[in-house]
């Protein structure tokens, strides 16, 4: 058994992905595979806990703010003297007492941008380094997590016998100790597929979230393209990933995509995009639309597919399904925390566990959730970037409170220590404890 710590400069510090050694991993590979050029969140949205204008900084320093885009119909525009009369001229007049408004002057307000994925990792790399938060990356998978007494173990200094502990296992079999744990995985659950996809017609259809691990493009599609064969995909699911996986699949070559969906919502600047492979022919897009029956045929390498309602003109043939159905979080499809709900079951509600305002699993059990499985604390925002960000600032703070309480109580073990060794010495009045005692 490989039982080890880890060193930093305050305390042990170990950072376990399964993706690889480097931080930003499998969001630099998502990314990738996707063709996403900018993030849809705002600049002030970052790692960095020192400056909320440290990714517009950067920008500036770096001459970069040409890829930087603007986010359109938002706050920054100074409103002109004409269009503040057209307002009061349609009723919006100041003193009015059923309609007054407060005026604000919005050149005040600074413009949204969203930063390219290029200098946001940049600016990441940047962090890192300011931090010293360089070579904390190990690749490996836990596969269990537990929490208890391990007095049996030499723990090298990290816990003092009779204190609870956690005890983590990878897939490798290394042991780790750790007095805190941080969940930060993402969605944490499986992909949300409508039906199971048996071996063989995994060749022709594939999860999102599998993008980062193969070929955006199946090998049989892109010999088409090459060999000039029209080709057809069918993307299933509304939320910005179909969006990008269709702009990528025509991008790449794909003759005609069908995007079938039930709702979601879309960026305007994707939003542009569709509109213009839907106005050059090769996007549909069809909505409150599935898929009745799909059939796959191994030797022809694509698919039979009948859809509710029938899409008009859809091919005999489709090449490939891409399934853009995003993924459910749940508590319960996490196998390696099962030792854990056993010893200290807390409330789940939908597979969304019920946490501390710290985001802790409970008051004693300091394994701390980020991402979306924190969404009953941290809301719809917990997903994205700004919910990374409240989670991070709570759990440090809870994290700090922690290191405080117990640098608190070395401190006065050390004071009885050194009290209890001079009253054999001599060197110190034992009464002298009872000084201002009433008694």
């Amino acid at each position: 058994e490989d039982v080890t710590a880890s060193g930093n400069q305050r305390f042990d510090l170990q950072v376990m992905d399964s993706s690889g050694c480097d931080w930003l991993n499998s969001w630099t590979k998502n990314f990738a595979a996707l063709g996403i050029s900018h993030l849809r969140s705002p600049m002030f949205f970052h790692p960095c806990p020192r400056d909320r204008d440290g990714l517009l900084a950067f920008a500036r320093e770096t001459g970069r703010c040409d890829d930087c885009i603007e986010i359109a119909n938002c706050v920054g525009k100074s409103m002109s003297k004409h269009r503040r009369k057209k307002k009061t001229a349609k009723g919006y007049s100041v003193g009015s007492s059923s309609k007054a408004i407060l005026e604000i002057d919005e050149r005040d307000r600074k413009d949204y941008f969203t930063p390219s994925a290029e200098i946001f990792q940049d600016y990441c790399e940047e962090v890192v380094q300011r931090y010293s938060l360089a070579n904390l990356v190990e690749q490996s998978q836990v596969s269990s997590i537990d929490f208890g007494y391990y007095d049996d173990f030499d723990l090298y200094g990290i816990a003092d016998p009779g204190t609870k502990i956690f005890k983590v296992i990878t897939t490798n079999g290394a042991i780790k100790f750790a007095k805190i744990v941080v969940l930060a995985i993402g969605a944490g659950g499986k992909p949300a597929m409508p039906r199971q996809l048996s071996a063989a017609e995994k060749d022709g259809a594939c999860h999102s979230t599998q993008l980062s691990k193969q070929m955006f493009l199946a090998e049989h599609v892109t010999d088409r393209i090459l060999a000039r064969v029209p080709t057809a995909v069918v993307i299933i699911g509304g939320g910005l990933t179909s969006a990008q996986i269709a702009n990528q699949c025509i991008v790449n070559g794909v003759r005609r995509v069908f995007l079938a969906r039930n709702g979601g919502s879309i960026t305007p600047r994707y939003f542009k995009k569709l509109q213009t492979h839907i106005a050059r022919g090769s996007l549909s897009i069809h909505t409150h639309t599935t898929i009745k029956n799909q059939i796959w045929d191994n030797q022809r390498r694509s698919w039979d597919m009948e859809t509710d309602p029938p899409i008009p003109n859809l091919p005999s043939r489709i090449d490939y399904i891409y399934y853009a159905t995003g993924i459910q979080p749940n508590i319960h499809d996490l196998p390696f925390l099962s030792p854990l709900r056993e010893k200290a079951p807390i409330e789940v509600i939908r597979g969304m566990p019920c946490l501390t305002q710290e985001l802790a699993w409970a008051k004693d059990v300091p394994l701390f959730v980020a991402g979306r499985l924190a969404g009953l604390r941290i809301g719809p925002d917990c997903g994205n970037l700004e919910g990374a960000r409240v989670g991070a600032e709570r759990i440090s703070w809870a994290v700090e409170e922690i290191l405080e309480r117990e640098q608190q109580r070395n401190r006065d073990e050390a004071d009885d220590s050194y009290r209890r060794l001079c009253q054999r010495v001599g060197s110190v009045n034992m009464y002298e404890s009872l000084v201002g005692e009433s008694d």
